[in-house]
């Protein structure tokens, strides 16, 4: 999965999560309340462990191209 892909999943998954969220305020059933609470704290935590997992990849991709640039200026030495 690419990063964006990975992005673009989070940003769903906190879309759904704000949906559930505008539900929940309709919903007087206590159980199905808890339920919709449960799920949006679940699709919270999975977007937010998924924008961490992109910034990881991001900034290690970062990595390997700066040590590819100094590679290439200690060649060109």
């Amino acid at each position: 999965m690419t990063i964006e892909q990975i992005r673009q999943q989070a940003h769903d998954m906190r879309k759904a999560a704000k949906e559930l969220q505008r539900k929940m305020q309709e919903v007087t059933d206590p159980e199905e309340r808890k339920q919709l609470a449960r799920r949006v704290n679940e699709l919270f935590v999975e977007a937010s462990s998924l924008r961490d997992e992109a910034k990881h990849h991001h900034y290690w991709d970062e990595s390997i191209e700066r040590d590819f640039r100094c590679i290439e200026t200690d060649l060109e030495d």
